[in-house]
């Protein structure tokens, strides 16, 4: 059955020189014959020089992607959070100098020293910390509240491959610190980027709380990939409050985001109005840890504030990038350039890619690249020759993943029942009618499969992302599970 795709969606005054970037989006859409939906503003010198908008925010419903449309853009978070906390020690609110042990200062942690890490560690992935409970539990399970987050932050202990004043990037820092933020502010991290960002910018349809987004009934991007078996079908996994967190956790517009690309090109200027300090924008472009890394086209010699730089195109450039289940989140600018690029896509394999193509044709548009628009043309018609490769690799996938043997010692509805984890919350294990085991823990769901070692099983709680989880068997019988090393006591 045919996939009929909306008509590129643009603004009335585009420069003629971004029409080809337009013409390679629709036509890449086209090629593919994949609906998913994709919006693109570029600024330059203070203002929109470009947008478009593609494909679908709901396949099924037909619901085309506009200026309105609202996408989950995860890690792109991160240089929202960064900015707030900076803008607080501006105000004389905090200090990026506060050290781990003065924020929770009647905790004791048993694997950490917490009079050496401070927030600028937490903030710029240098911490030299770990913490897989706490990130589970705020990005994917949903399952904790303002008692159980405290207790998680105690569990945290030394990053052995990267020690304190190394870079690693992570989200738990970030998770970290909002939970003090909550502590000594009047109000939750959410609200503070609402008042402190958001208004001052005019980003009026963006938010840290899902609710809201619902609330005041704005379209919200679908969740869909390309590898997924029923590919124009929504992932299962959706945010909501209590997964929207401090390392991913906005919902925005593309128009919104460029405001907050040109008040980052303008010194904290929005037509021509002061909104945020200068000296505090300035502040968080400035490099605070060094990588050597590449994310496809994107080099990265360092972190700032939220933002990583590099080179690109021979122009140094700060951007941060958000991926999660259905989505790819792209934020980037170039300072000396005066030139910035918003891309949202509510898929995330081929997102990602197309995204890096887009980038490659704006910015070569913007700077007056020659022959750009040749060579970029080029690569969109060979990703979508590629993508029937990556179509046929996620066939061979489920199929080897249906062809595991199990491996479990006793009968599987042994197995069954509810499983305790004392700051995690409850999972559960059925056995369906089909002998199928499934699990369930907070808002994840997934009907586990076979794997190569005894009692252990492949589940799928993140779409197209498997983990592997542990049955603990003991004297004849099931005394609990591990996932990513966190144990779960069966109780019955």
């Amino acid at each position: 059955m045919a996939i009929l795709l909306p008509q590129a969606q643009a603004a009335p005054a585009n420069p003629a020189g971004f029409n080809a970037l337009a013409q390679a989006i629709d036509q890449f859409k086209q090629d593919t014959r994949y609906p998913a939906g994709t919006a693109v503003i570029v600024v330059k010198d203070g203002k929109i020089a470009y947008q478009g908008y593609f494909g679908f925010a709901d396949i099924a419903a037909k619901t085309p992607v506009d200026a309105e449309t609202v996408f989950y853009i995860a890690s792109a978070t991160k240089p929202f959070f960064a900015l707030n906390a900076l803008l607080a020690q501006d105000a004389g609110r905090l200090d990026t100098g506060t050290t781990l042990q003065a924020m929770f200062p009647d905790a004791h942690f048993s694997e950490v020293d917490p009079s050496a890490v401070t927030l600028r560690h937490l903030l710029t992935h240098t911490s030299g910390i770990d913490n897989v409970a706490l990130g589970w539990a705020t990005a994917f399970s949903g399952v904790h509240d303002a008692t159980s987050r405290q207790r998680l932050v105690l569990q945290s202990r030394p990053n052995a491959e990267s020690p304190l004043g190394t870079f690693d990037y992570t989200n738990i820092g970030y998770n970290i610190a909002s939970v003090w933020l909550d502590r000594i502010d009047a109000a939750p991290w959410q609200a503070q980027l609402d008042a402190r960002i958001f208004a001052p910018l005019r980003m009026r349809h963006t938010t840290a709380l899902a609710s809201q987004a619902d609330a005041r009934g704005w379209t919200v991007a679908k969740p869909y990939a390309f590898v997924s078996a029923y590919r124009t079908v929504p992932l299962y996994l959706r945010k909501t409050d209590a997964t929207m967190h401090a390392a991913g956790g906005m919902l925005s517009t593309a128009p919104d985001l460029a405001n907050f690309l040109i008040a980052q090109l303008a010194n904290g200027k929005l037509d021509g109005t002061q909104r945020l300090p200068a000296s505090v924008i300035h502040a968080s472009q400035q490099r605070q840890a060094t990588t050597d890394s590449k994310y496809l086209d994107f080099p990265r010699d360092g972190y700032a504030w939220g933002w990583y730089t590099g080179d690109y195109k021979g122009r140094r450039m700060l951007h941060h990038f958000g991926g999660f289940a259905g989505f790819h989140a792209h934020l980037s600018f170039m300072p000396d350039a005066n030139i910035g690029l918003v891309v949202l896509n509510n898929e995330d394999v081929l997102g990602a890619r197309l995204t890096n193509l887009i980038a490659d044709c704006a910015y070569g548009i913007a700077l007056d690249e020659p022959e750009i628009a040749t060579k970029a043309k080029e690569r969109f018609v060979q990703l979508a020759e590629d993508t029937a490769t990556l179509e046929q690799a996620a066939i061979r996938q489920r199929d080897a993943l249906r062809a595991r043997p199990w491996r479990l010692s006793l009968p599987r509805e042994t197995y069954a029942g509810r499983y305790v984890h004392a700051d995690l919350g409850e999972m559960s294990v059925t056995r369906q009618d089909d002998d199928a085991l499934a699990l369930r823990w907070g808002q994840l769901q997934a009907v586990a499969s076979g794997y190569d070692k005894p009692d252990h099983v492949r589940v799928e709680f993140v779409p197209n992302s498997g983990q592997v989880l542990e049955f603990v068997v003991d004297a004849g019988k099931v005394q609990g599970l591990v996932l990513d090393g966190m144990r779960f006591d069966k109780v019955r």
